[in-house]
């Protein structure tokens, strides 16, 4: 019998060896095999034969039997020399385990263990396969309110590789446009002066820099050069791709920049309390002290810096970042843009630090709302491949969402005369803080937004106002977004209506509020120059780049039946005849001028045709004010089109102007980005199409779904200035410099009272 036992243990443990199973610290050769087979997914064979009870001693294969040792004290077992706990190692790999030799049998001299019933330890299961971020972002996004997991959109982004062709094709786009149209981009090579001071930008330098990196995700190269067209801080310029901005990031508390007891701190202008992380006891106007561990004027304003782009003035950038009130259709609180945002954050939560009065400073972290954007395009991806095919890659036919983003754009002559600034389109992105709801003042507005004034018109563009117990009056106009009047006269001439009924009630004194007004038609701020100073010139002179590849869109141009063309000298009035152009001469017979250190060539400088048929007003009819009865005031934002309002009110006709908020103590611009004109890259490439031009370098269509906008027209201050208006800072500084305080932050009407106040 023993040496029957002895035969069977030998057969045992070399069916061990020959499989080369691993082994835990068991002399039970059955469970070792009953181990090794499912790793090798062989049907495990029958158990070896129980041994005899109490051997005498333990054989090694090929060796004689020693006389047994003195029997060692017990030790309690470990999880490693217990077979049940033990983690079976990988095949083909032997290990010692404690209490075994390298074949998986117990020394010479110890006592095996004991058998267990317990069911043989599983090998581990392969890792589980990664997730798809973009199939979880398709999951989590089944419409415009659900809520959608950080990480998981952060990962869907950086989960699209970086594809040397295509972003090639892109910057190739973008350098032609550049390089060719672009009105500052010399002049971009210069500092403007201070304190609105913009570090100078070498686009070019800049995109051969962004061309060499090994970028590590597409996500990475395409906010790189969003950042470099932000970081010109030009309202106009921008490239912004919409595979990207599938997602908003809200925080539910918004921020401004008071001056309250003669000091300027960050305070909390809203907190939505049924928010994660957000106090129940009230935080309204605490003060803010830090933000993720940085002082919190200067996290809102390091921010602000890359990312809004609005103005030169960082002032302006800053209102830009905080809440703010103002009237478009109702009266609306942008949360700002560092509340809201497009971008991903750095992180998943934000970090607080607030002081509400003599209390102790309280420390808050508040997650980030992640919501789909209007971008998001529901029930159509599936995985990364598929986002990538929705989102991010162009269609077949060319690509151009500025109709999607409402940039009012149109085919005709007049189109580009109608454009509305990128800076402007994020802003309205923003949307609004939703208040508790309450008694309303005025059309749909927020709950008493307006307590000082009486409602008098409102129309498409503008809200009219009556202070109470004052002759003064306010007409807030909130873009210049207005019909073309040779299309729909309606929008001048409700204007014109709501200035009179002013007139008519008795306003001796009136406010222009333009207030977060991001521009629209030329024509129709030169069409509000032309009412209140209906003797003089409505316009700036402006003027384009005119290089050789410019020369050649306008010589084609020029032989079209009919000016289609932003490059067509038709669809100009020269500055020295006062006669529309009916060669090409404007471009062919340019003027050079030296910025940033190159000399290049621009066109004549010349400026829009205009005329109305309902201008001059009657006799009777006429406005009764004066410039020293009328007052401009805004936060700064008031670009493009609305800067050849307010500008041409200021510089030529000493109208003067009221700027609020920005950084105490320091003088804040009154307008931002007065650069002429505005197109997008789609529209120039179907500019040049149309008039069946193909010259080198040429502007092309982007291979992704993107926009990029910029200036093709520069605007200046006087017809003498050969310094352009976007950046002659001698004009930027508003006349009085308001700190905004808790009231006005909320009711714009406070600012109307001290500003009539203000009247002689």
């Amino acid at each position: 019998m023993k040496f029957t036992s002895i035969l069977s243990l030998a057969v045992a443990l070399c069916v061990v060896s020959v499989n080369a199973a691993p082994s835990n610290a068991s002399a039970n050769s059955s469970r070792a095999v009953a181990q090794a087979t499912p790793h090798l997914n062989a049907k495990a064979p029958a158990p070896a034969p129980k041994p005899s009870p109490k051997p005498k001693e333990k054989k090694k294969p090929g060796k004689k039997p020693t006389k047994p040792k003195p029997k060692p004290k017990k030790k309690k077992p470990s999880a490693t020399s217990n077979p049940i706990n033990a983690t079976p190692m990988p095949s083909k790999v032997q290990s010692r385990v404690p209490g075994t030799s390298s074949i998986g049998v117990a020394p010479t001299g110890t006592q095996p263990p004991p058998r267990s019933s317990a069911a043989p330890t599983p090998l581990p299961s392969p890792p589980p396969k990664a997730k798809d971020p973009c199939s979880e972002l398709a999951a989590q996004g089944k419409d415009s309110e659900s809520i959608l997991q950080f990480d998981t959109v952060r990962d869907c982004y950086r989960a699209q590789r970086y594809n040397a062709d295509v972003a090639a094709k892109t910057l190739a786009s973008v350098e032609n446009l550049i390089g060719n149209v672009y009105v500052f981009l010399d002049q971009a090579k210069a500092a403007s002066a201070a304190p609105f001071k913009t570090a100078k930008v070498d686009l070019i330098a800049g995109l051969k820099k962004i061309r060499e990196t090994k970028w590590k995700s597409d996500y990475d190269f395409n906010m790189a050069l969003t950042y470099l067209t932000f970081s010109v801080n030009d309202g106009h310029l921008a490239y912004r791709s919409d595979c990207y901005h599938t997602a908003t990031f809200s925080q539910p508390i918004s921020l401004y920049a008071p001056v309250v007891d003669g000091k300027q701190a960050v305070r909390v202008f809203y907190a939505d309390d049924t928010q994660k992380g957000v106090p129940k006891n009230s935080i309204l106007d605490c003060a803010v002290t830090t933000i993720d561990g940085v002082p919190a004027l200067k996290a809102v304003q390091d921010f602000t810096d890359r990312t809004s782009a609005i103005s030169k003035d960082p002032g302006v950038r800053l209102n830009d970042a905080f809440a703010s009130t103002s009237w478009y259709n109702e009266w609306m609180i942008s949360p700002g843009g560092f509340s809201k945002r497009w971008e991903v954050p750095q992180k998943a939560s934000m970090d607080y630090t607030i002081q509400c009065g003599t209390s102790a400073p309280q420390k808050i972290t508040v997650p980030w709302i992640v919501k789909p954007s209007d971008d998001f395009s529901f029930h159509t991806f599936k995985d990364t491949k598929t986002y990538w095919d929705v989102q991010c890659a162009a269609p077949l036919s060319p690509y151009d969402n500025s109709s999607a983003r409402n940039n009012n754009r149109t085919n005709d002559a007049v189109g580009h005369r109608t454009n509305v600034a990128p800076a402007t389109t994020l802003y309205r992105e923003r949307g609004t803080i939703a208040l508790p709801k309450g008694g309303r003042n005025g059309r749909n507005g927020a709950a008493q937004t307006i307590t000082k004034a009486t409602e008098v018109l409102l129309t498409a563009t503008t809200a009219f106002y009556k202070i109470d117990k004052t002759n003064a009056c306010v007409a807030v106009i909130a873009s210049e977004e207005a019909a073309y009047f040779k299309f729909d006269a309606s929008d001048y001439l409700q204007f014109i209506q709501g200035l009179e009924t002013l007139r008519d009630g008795g306003c001796k004194k009136i406010i222009l509020d333009m207030t977060n007004n991001g521009g629209g038609s030329v024509d129709f701020a030169y069409f509000i120059n032309a009412v209140f100073f209906p003797s003089a010139k409505p316009y700036f002179v402006e003027d384009l780049r005119s290089n050789a590849f410019v020369q050649g869109a306008a010589k084609a141009a020029i032989k079209t039946p009919t000016a289609v063309s932003v490059f067509d000298a038709r669809g100009y009035v020269s500055m020295a005849t006062n006669k529309p152009y009916k060669d090409a001469s404007m471009f062919t017979k340019g003027v050079n001028y030296k910025r940033g250190g190159t000399t290049q060539t621009y066109t004549q400088k010349n400026f829009f045709e205009y005329g109305w048929p309902f201008l001059p007003l009657a006799k009777n009819k006429t406005l009764p004010w004066k410039a020293a009865d009328m007052a401009i005031v805004t936060n700064g934002f008031c670009g493009s089109a609305c800067t050849m309002i307010a500008t041409r009110f200021n510089i030529e006709h000493k109208v003067k102007t009221y700027a609020y908020g920005g950084l105490q103590k320091t003088p804040l611009s009154y307008f931002s980005f007065p650069g002429g004109f505005v197109m997008d890259n789609a529209g120039i490439v179907s500019d040049l199409k149309k008039i069946k031009y193909t010259g080198k370098n040429a502007p092309v269509n982007l291979p992704v779904k993107a926009i990029f906008n910029a200036a093709v027209g520069e605007i200046y201050a006087t017809e003498a200035s050969t310094t352009p208006l976007e950046y002659d800072t001698q004009y930027f500084a508003a006349n009085v410099h308001l700190d905004l305080d808790a009231a006005s932050a909320r009711h714009p009407d406070n600012l109307w009272v001290k500003i009539a106040a203000d009247f002689k």
